[in-house]
């Protein structure tokens, strides 16, 4: 049995939303009506695109930044779904099960634990595997105004 963990980051700097309006911050492939917004060349869904990261590493593939540059103009504003299910199309051409995914994601605002179980479910519906995540704060540390997410991937190749 070949057994692979995959490990995926990804880091976008939050912004108030001018004149106290609402932005919608995308995460998981759930929308957050929130007053922060991601500053980032696609969606901005962080934690997507740590998610696609693990995976791709778990199979030995380049990243989404490889993939999907963001000096190409064509990625602008993409839907990040799109950067997952090309992982998970990878993962299953190459033979490999995604058995379950792990997600931490800090952040001060907005909270995780009201959405986790909307995160949870779309993350499932895109990758078929046990989805786990958990949110925890920055503390006021450097990393405050940010949005960070580490995503651990196992995955198995089955039988050839």
């Amino acid at each position: 049995m070949d057994i692979r963990v995959g490990h995926g980051y990804d880091i976008h700097r939050l912004a108030e939303v001018a004149d106290g309006g609402r932005n919608e911050l995308v995460l998981g492939g759930v929308t957050l009506d929130c007053t922060l917004g991601a500053i980032s060349h696609s969606d901005g869904d962080a934690v997507l695109h740590a998610v696609s990261d693990a995976i791709l590493s778990a199979i030995g593939e380049p990243d989404i930044g490889t993939l999907f540059p963001n000096s190409d103009p064509s990625h602008k504003d993409r839907d990040s779904k799109d950067f997952l299910l090309e992982a998970v199309h990878r993962a299953n051409t190459g033979g490999w099960v995604i058995c379950n995914i792990d997600i931490t994601v800090l952040c001060d605002e907005p909270k995780i634990g009201p959405y986790r179980d909307q995160i949870c479910d779309s993350i499932h519906s895109l990758t078929a595997s046990p989805v786990n995540i958990k949110g925890k704060t920055h503390e006021d540390t450097l990393r405050s105004g940010a949005i960070e997410v580490h995503v651990v991937a196992l995955v198995q190749r089955g039988k050839q």
